[in-house]
């Protein structure tokens, strides 16, 4: 039988990733990235779901994480190869979206130039996650074009919109998807070369808070009450909090980040004009949530953290800050370190890099906790590109890390789909998910291709 190793091709991965990146998906805008990968799938004989899933209808769903960019609706494509015995189905799904390039004087190449020098390919969304995106590409092909003597299925599938809260994987999950394994090949490539194997993550909340003043006349400014000055009581409660939460006791995979769970104020919004003490103000915040606890718990967490630091105010204690959800984002998500994915994948990296990859969770979230959380599906994020260079200018990803990862994800994937249904489990004993999502257990959708 014909090795599917020897089917990826570094020279095919340079011409789809240069394509891909060519294609301006800013998110809210991946209609025609994801119109592409469709094409791309037409080219072999796997069953295809193309659909749009309208915003209306997934503003309805109790699982709606919110969402920031303006949109009709997000656009989703799957991809599954029908092996010709019975076996799991494995999962390999990435986002097409990339966030805004900015001000394109800081980029020495048009951002969507896809330009190659040497090793490195540059582009906006080349690192996060296009290069992973394409190497998911050319695992699916060499599965293709060796036949379907496996068994089980493979499943490919890009989503939009994980830059604005994951709306895309939810969009991917109600049209029925779901899977025994599920690799997603976001940045995760560390400083020796070699991709880390992520097996949890923080996740991410964002909230609006509203603080209300008493205007006055600047030259009366005593007679008045600044909103900004008792924001910044509220910010400085804010960063009381964010210390508390990340001087406790550390979950082992985090103890290496600086700081594990981050809440940060994105925007500050008030006042009238220069001379009115300013009567009201509102900032957005984003505010991390650790592992173990849910979006809900979190929120309670910092909610309640907030009135008790400021409870000594007088001004603060009649008037109090309004607190509320814009977002839940991503919720966090973890996996034990003895699934056969992680090992599936640790065994193909030492095969094919000559080095152990780290085992790691991070302070980012992502669409692995939809795939958790939503629908019980046992998710690692393990890819080529770099997090240091994503959303960055000159943003770029080394294709050898790219055509290697591939070659990971194809021994990966011929492992997971030899493995017993029953070792693919989530969960130790019937144990819950991790941070009991909602629809986690026995609500899973069904795998539409999955006719086992």
């Amino acid at each position: 039988m014909i090795r599917r190793t020897s089917l990826i091709d570094i020279d095919r991965i340079r011409e789809n990733l240069v394509s891909l990146i060519r294609i301006p998906s800013v998110t809210g805008q991946e209609d025609a990235a994801v119109s592409h990968i469709a094409n791309w799938l037409q080219r072999f004989d796997a069953e295809i779901a193309y659909w749009n899933d309208g915003i209306a209808s997934l503003q309805r769903d109790p699982r709606y994480p919110g969402h920031e960019v303006e949109r009709a609706w997000a656009p989703v494509v799957v991809g599954v190869l029908r092996g010709e015995q019975p076996g799991p189905s494995v999962l390999l799904t990435g986002h097409v979206d990339v966030v805004p390039p900015g001000d394109y004087d800081h980029w020495h190449d048009e951002p969507f130039s896809g330009v190659a020098r040497g090793d490195r390919i540059f582009g906006c969304g080349a690192s996060d996650m296009k290069a992973g995106l394409v190497a998911a590409m050319a695992a699916f092909e060499a599965f293709a074009d060796s036949g379907r003597n496996f068994p089980g299925r493979l499943i490919f599938a890009a989503v939009p919109a994980e830059e604005d809260s994951g709306l895309g994987t939810l969009a991917a999950i109600r049209g029925g998807w779901h899977a025994d394994a599920a690799i997603i090949p976001e940045p995760t490539l560390g400083a020796e070369g070699v991709p880390q194997l992520v097996i949890a993550h923080a996740g991410a909340m964002s909230l609006r808070i509203r603080i209300t003043g008493k205007s006055a006349h600047a030259s009366r400014r005593l007679q008045g009450e600044s909103a900004l000055d008792h924001f910044i009581t509220v910010y400085h409660a804010m960063r009381e909090h964010e210390q508390a939460l990340n001087a406790g006791a550390p979950h082992p995979l985090m103890q290496r980040h600086p700081l594990p769970y981050a809440t940060n104020v994105g925007t500050i919004q008030g006042g009238l004009w220069s001379s009115t003490v300013m009567n009201s103000l509102e900032a957005q915040v984003r505010v991390g949530v650790a592992l173990d606890e849910t979006i809900q718990q979190a929120e309670e967490r910092f909610r309640s953290s907030i009135m008790t630091a400021i409870g000594d105010d007088p001004w603060l204690r009649d008037h109090p800050p309004e607190i509320r959800l814009l977002a839940s984002g991503f919720g966090s998500a973890q996996i034990r370190e003895d699934h056969p994915l992680v090992t599936s994948l640790a065994e193909a990296t030492e095969e094919e890099f000559r080095k152990t990859a780290p085992i790691t969770g991070m302070p980012y979230g992502c669409d692995m906790a939809g795939w958790v959380r939503l629908a019980g599906v046992p998710t690692v994020v393990y890819g080529p590109g770099e997090i240091e260079l994503a959303h960055a200018p000159d943003e770029s990803v080394s294709l050898e890390a790219t055509y290697r990862v591939a070659r990971v994800l194809v021994k990966a994937t011929e492992r997971l789909l030899e493995t017993d249904l029953e070792d693919l489990g989530l969960h130790h004993d019937g144990e819950g998910p991790s941070g009991g999502g909602a629809g986690a257990s026995g609500d899973r959708p069904r795998d539409r291709g999955s006719d086992r």
